[in-house]
């Protein structure tokens, strides 16, 4: 069962809930396991650096967020998802 309760320092919108969410759906797609729950550390349900790596892409693809290593492997995925950090992008030269 997905957790709808976020970090309680959250803003209270729901970016983090739909983030959470799409993490968990893309992890057990890409992790072929239907049982992954935001409770779930990242490396205990079989996540990995390239699998991290992947996420991330997607994450910041679509929600322009990226996820904290530290935190996703060592806290379960709502608070890595709670605590997701702006891609930073470069400027461009001029």
């Amino acid at each position: 069962m997905q957790s709808s309760v976020m970090n309680s320092d959250a803003s209270g919108s729901t970016g983090d809930a739909n983030l959470e969410h799409a993490a968990v759906e893309w992890l057990r797609t890409e992790l072929e396991d239907p049982e992954i729950t935001g409770y779930d550390n990242f490396l205990d349900i079989g996540g990995h650096s390239l699998a991290f790596s992947r996420l991330n892409k997607f994450l910041g693809e679509t929600f322009g967020v990226v996820l904290d290593m530290k935190v996703a492997y060592e806290e379960p995925l709502s608070s890595a998802a709670a605590k997701a950090q702006l891609v930073r992008t470069s400027a461009s030269p001029k």
